[in-house]
């Protein structure tokens, strides 16, 4: 057996907006690098034997961020197949997970707003949460169009693993999606839907938001083997419940998941991969962001920027570490008195 982990992106510069953030391709906040400098260290030790990433840089600069820290140094591939949901029309605009049609009349245009209403409490333009798992917005995808590319992804890049592991240990073959909050449930329900014991799963035991660089792990198996960890059976644990730290984009992907939850189309779906077995056994894990505190000034929410750096060490010596500091202190010649 395998265990897969499934992590979710750091703070996105969108993230603060409280728009429709799919394939719109905000790069991390400067809050959110260090968001994905944490998860870094947490796995560092960690054995890991390869990293699939999304494209979009908000995705791809977290995984990077791990691949550099872990000891085991593994292969990291891009892979389209598990970004984010495409909303189409409203990438980059207001959502609202329910919304009071502007009071119009009936033959107003935006009355009935599947499309892009006007709140009336704004009068501006919001798009809604669409009502079930095939809608889409204009140009978009809907849920089940996420759920049947994250599930190709399973099949080409997991499957293999899973197939050449039977009889090991869970936590000898590790595997990570870096990925998004929305793309990483319907990822794992594509994967219940392809083995023998996901009908029935209640996906409110693992679907919804993730809080920023927050991950989840499944392990995974052939038909037959039994799912445990050093001998003992696995149990869900979950991550802390409290509101504290909630970004935007895990708020907008509990109001899809929670509107549109993937079980009655799993549950209608025959499954491709019949011989496999499946046990979600973390949620939402995010201890690694304890002392990982926001910079103030505003700081912390702009874009990050490589440039950044090279800008603070030119006007203050930012950048180098405490030995480096210390060696330029103490690095005068004794002739003169002056600093080399």
């Amino acid at each position: 057996m395998i265990t897969l982990t499934l992590v979710r992106h750091g703070e996105s510069t969108d993230n603060l907006k409280g728009i429709w953030a799919g394939w719109k391709d905000a790069p991390l906040s400067n809050h959110g690098l260090n968001q994905a400098k944490a998860v870094g260290e947490y796995f560092a030790q960690y054995p890991i034997n390869a990293i699939y990433a999304s494209p979009l840089k908000r995705a791809l600069t977290t995984a990077q961020q791990i691949e550099k820290q872990n000891q085991s140094k593994p292969p990291l591939t891009i892979t389209p197949l598990i970004r984010e949901q495409h909303f189409g029309e409203a990438e980059g605009n207001p959502w609202a997970p329910s919304i009071t049609p502007n009071p119009k009349g009936p033959n107003d245009p935006n009355a009935t707003g599947r499309l892009g209403v006007i709140d009336p409490k704004t009068n501006k333009k919001v798009y809604p949460v669409q009502p079930g798992r095939s809608a889409k917005f204009p140009a978009g995808e809907s849920q089940d169009d996420v759920a049947e590319r994250t599930g190709e992804a399973f099949d080409e890049f997991v499957m293999p693993f899973v197939r050449k592991s039977v009889g090991k240990p869970a936590g000898e073959v590790n595997v990570l999606f870096v990925s998004h909050g929305i793309a990483i449930s319907e990822t794992i329900g594509a994967i219940y839907s392809r083995a023998t014991n996901g009908r029935g799963v209640d996906p409110n035991s693992w679907s919804g938001g993730l809080r920023n660089t927050a991950w989840s792990r499944l392990v995974i198996g052939m038909e037959g083997e039994k799912l445990e960890y050093d001998g003992e059976e696995l149990h869900v644990e979950v991550g802390s419940p409290h509101n504290e730290g909630v970004d935007d984009g895990e708020k907008l992907a509990d109001a899809v998941e929670s509107a549109n939850p993937p079980t009655p189309e799993i549950e209608k779906r025959e499954p491709r991969h019949k011989e496999i077995v499946v046990k979600v056994v973390s949620v939402n894990q995010y201890t690694h962001l304890d002392g990982v505190v926001r910079q103030k000034g505003g700081i912390g929410s702009m874009a990050h920027d490589d440039t950044q750096k090279a800008i603070t060490d030119f006007f203050g010596g930012g950048g180098k570490s405490k030995e480096e500091k210390e060696k330029d202190a103490m690095d005068v010649d004794t002739s003169t008195g002056s600093n080399l």
